[in-house]
């Protein structure tokens, strides 16, 4: 029959048992009034999804009218027609309401694990979206909390703030195919206006080598010391040449073979003499596959390592220490800043806790001698500590196109995919022209009878 206002209010409850009790509607298919024992009514709809007979409720008799749980019974039922889609699924999804937190934990397992930057997404995740978005709901999420939180990295860092939006639409646009947002839910960190990136341009000068090389083989960290001479004679990335391994060595071919490599190819590195040098000179760890091998996780005896076979990590704090040894010793060589640097170690040795060790040097932070030269009005010589590792490969390209080669060659040299990222090094190409340039003008000048250091005179002629 079909369900009028005075039907529903004059029937009541008629089953057993507390069974289900439902009056059906002729006009809306599944569509219905349940009564309960206790004489509550609501308006029901019947439907299938995917082969599964579903009964969702739609609405309190009394709170809905008979005509608006119709209407909403006949939304519903198209959508189950046209989309395909599970009315009550969603709705229980609704309800549940999954967080940014569950998100990001489906990004990291389904995503972020297949790309070779996976770890940088979960260090931007754990920085600056979990800390402040977790708890909050994916729907949520607006284009403003977005462009707040642009701002607030940008502030100090642009570029890290620029990938932190990027990572934010990559993941809700995953949202939408995974279902945590409706496929018409708008993306928050789309037509976000980026920062302007400058793309680092840090290399290391001729000048500042010496230094540098001089404290790189100053440092304690045999392993730490061999892994700083490779990236400068091979140019190759930090997280590749870590992991590099002995049996990838051809000794007769002078290459090194990296099987895990950024773009996902495999890539032969040329070993020059001094590198294959420097490799023959690396000792061997026993059971350890890896040419710079690391010392591995504690084992539940803190005064114990685990010898597992596993590579070096990290290097980020013995390159610190070789950035600051070359940085002073640039310092050094002026007779003021050596003596201002002179007086501040004798302060930090006077203020020595009792409990440091014996060989403890007191040398005073850079940032402390920057400070104090500032307030003598010393102009320090140039530092080396604003360079990076990832520096030491630039300097490689940086030094090739000096050199006289091609962007082609240097891109291959550096397993770029992409010639856009070679393109950096083109004025120092530009450089090795006017060289050339330079040196032909000056057998020009020569052949003409002109010294190399006079100018053309204005009585010459113009013809060739």
């Amino acid at each position: 029959m079909k369900l009028t206002k005075r039907t529903i209010d004059s029937t009541v409850y008629q089953g057993t048992n507390n069974a289900r009790y439902v009056l059906w509607d002729d006009e809306v298919p599944g569509f219905g009034c349940r009564i309960f024992p206790s004489g509550a009514k609501s308006f029901v709809l019947s439907y299938r999804a995917a082969g599964r007979k579903r009964m969702m409720t739609i609405g309190t008799y009394g709170v809905l009218t008979l005509d608006q749980a119709r209407k909403t019974a006949r939304a519903e039922l198209a959508k189950v027609e046209t989309e395909g889609s599970d009315p009550l699924a969603d709705r229980e999804k609704e309800r549940r309401g999954e967080t940014l937190a569950d998100l990001c934990a489906a990004y990291l397992d389904r995503h972020a694990s297949t790309k070779k930057t996976g770890q940088e997404d979960q260090r931007r995740i754990n920085k600056h979206i979990l800390p402040r978005w977790g708890a909050l709901k994916v729907k949520a999420l607006t284009r403003e909390d977005v462009v707040k939180l642009h701002a607030k990295i940008g502030a100090t860092a642009h570029y890290e703030a620029n990938r932190v939006v990027n990572l934010l639409s990559t993941m809700f646009d995953l949202a939408r195919r995974w279902g945590f947002v409706s496929q018409d839910h708008p993306n928050p960190a789309r037509d976000i206006t980026l920062f302007k990136e400058t793309k680092r341009d840090r290399w290391l000068t001729p000048a500042e080598l010496p230094r540098l090389a001089e404290a790189i083989d100053q440092e304690a960290n045999a392993i730490a010391r061999a892994a700083l001479w490779l990236y400068l004679l091979t140019g190759a990335r930090k997280s590749e040449l870590l992991a590099a391994r002995w049996d990838r060595v051809d000794w007769d071919r002078g290459e090194l073979k990296l099987d895990d490599t950024k773009n996902g190819k495999v890539f032969y590195v040329p070993l020059s003499g001094p590198a294959l040098a420097l490799l023959r000179s690396i000792p061997r760890v026993a059971g350890n596959p890896y040419i710079l091998p690391g010392r591995g996780p504690r084992t539940a005896n803190a005064d114990e390592k685990a010898q597992t076979a596993s590579h070096l990590i990290n290097i980020e704090k013995p390159w610190a220490r070789v950035k600051t040894a070359a940085t002073l010793a640039a310092w050094r060589e002026d007779p003021r800043a050596a003596a201002l640097i002179d007086r501040l170690t004798e302060a930090y040795a006077r203020n020595q806790h009792r409990n440091a060790p014996k060989k403890f040097t007191p040398t005073p932070p850079l940032d402390a001698i920057r400070a104090a030269a500032t307030a003598e009005g010393l102009e320090l010589p140039p530092a080396i500590d604003d360079v990076r590792l990832h520096d030491l490969r630039r300097t490689v390209g940086s030094w090739l196109a000096q050199s006289g080669n091609s962007l082609h060659l240097i891109g291959k040299v550096l397993n770029h995919s992409d010639t856009k990222t070679t393109a950096i090094y083109a004025r120092f190409g530009e450089d090795s022209v006017r060289a050339a340039l330079e040196q032909h003008g000056a057998r020009i000048m020569d052949v003409a009878g002109f010294a190399t250091t006079t100018p053309v005179p204005e009585s010459a002629p113009n013809n060739p």
